[in-house]
């Protein structure tokens, strides 16, 4: 009975190794794959480039997410018409950081009522609850940093001028709101010049050059928005002679241009605007979609931080690019 045994495994031994047995193979059903359209707000800004990439990058960690992504190129409206076929493409979810925080609340209340999910980051859409969570920064903490780095800067007196962001973005407004809301602790502080540099280097460069003939060149401090509009600031103060050892400036982002001022002792300080923020969430998103889990927090803002020379190499994002 044995040797019997034996002579039949080995047979189906041979056989297997042969193919004549034919054993039935279970294989997995195929993953779901999800549609997520990134509705990019533009690529014109230094910061958004890398926050681009970052969403990018997270994306491509999930074989179940296929990303579409669309630029709007600074563009409200475009900003409107992606999200727009978005919806018209069935998409499962968008995510967008908005140009404008109204012009983009209908569209998002469209796509919830259509069963998309939405999420945003970096900006946010005011007076609406359609989106699924927002993932940013406290950039009202962020302006009062600014403010209260000048104010110890000049000992609390001397005049300010005020390049702010794109008007009716949220960064823009809670900056503004962060540095007036610190700058109130200061009499001897005062604004004497203030516009919209539009976080573009040619506009702070604008912006800058205007201020110098409003003022005669009499100001202690510059603060501005992003660090793009404070490079075009500083090619005016360069231009108009300006001595930067007299003069405070500080930007706001962290990117490598504005890392390079400050070790060039052009730019005082920045203020570090986290690209984790992207990276963040595009995770989350993707969790959503793949496991149904929600963050634990829904509406998440990082503090930014200051950067100085002291602490570029072991505190900034962005130091791998310098």
């Amino acid at each position: 009975m044995k040797r019997a045994s034996l002579i039949v495994k080995g047979m189906l031994l041979i056989a297997l190794m042969i193919g004549v047995v034919a054993l039935p193979i279970f294989s997995a059903a195929p993953a779901k794959t999800y549609k997520v359209g990134f509705a990019c707000m533009t690529l014109a800004y230094t910061w958004m480039t890398y926050a681009y990439q970052a969403v990018i990058d997270e994306a491509a960690k999930y074989p179940e997410i296929q990303l579409i992504v669309e630029n709007a190129e600074g563009d409200a409206g475009r900003q409107v018409e992606i999200m727009e076929n978005f919806i018209s493409q069935g998409v499962d979810a968008i995510l967008v950081n908005p140009l404008n925080v109204d012009v983009l609340v209908p569209v998002i209340e469209e796509a919830k009522a259509a069963g998309i999910v939405v999420a945003t980051f970096d900006r946010r859409a005011f007076n609406q609850t359609s989106t699924l969570f927002h993932v940013g920064a406290d950039d009202i903490f962020g302006g009062r940093l600014a403010l209260e780095y000048v104010a110890a800067r000049l000992g609390g007196v001397g005049k300010i001028v005020h390049i702010l962001g794109e008007l009716g973005s949220s960064p823009a407004i809670n900056r503004e709101i962060g540095v007036k809301a610190q700058l109130a602790h200061y009499p001897g502080l005062q604004i004497v010049f203030e516009q919209s540099g539009h976080f573009s280097p040619d506009e702070g460069l604008r912006v800058m050059e205007d201020a110098i003939t409003a003022t005669h060149g009499d100001f202690d401090a510059v603060i501005c928005a992003n660090d793009d509009s404070a490079l075009g600031a500083i090619r005016a103060m360069t231009d108009a002679g300006i001595d930067f050892n007299k003069v405070i400036v500080v930007g706001y982002d962290g990117v490598p241009g504005g890392l390079r001022a400050v070790m060039a002792g052009e730019l005082d300080a920045t203020i570090q605007y986290p690209v984790e923020m992207a990276r963040l969430a595009t995770e989350q998103l993707c969790k959503y979609l793949i496991h149904g889990t929600l963050p634990a927090i829904l509406d998440f803002d990082i503090n930014p931080w200051m950067l100085v020379p002291s602490n570029i190499w072991s505190e900034a994002e962005m130091n791998y690019d310098l």
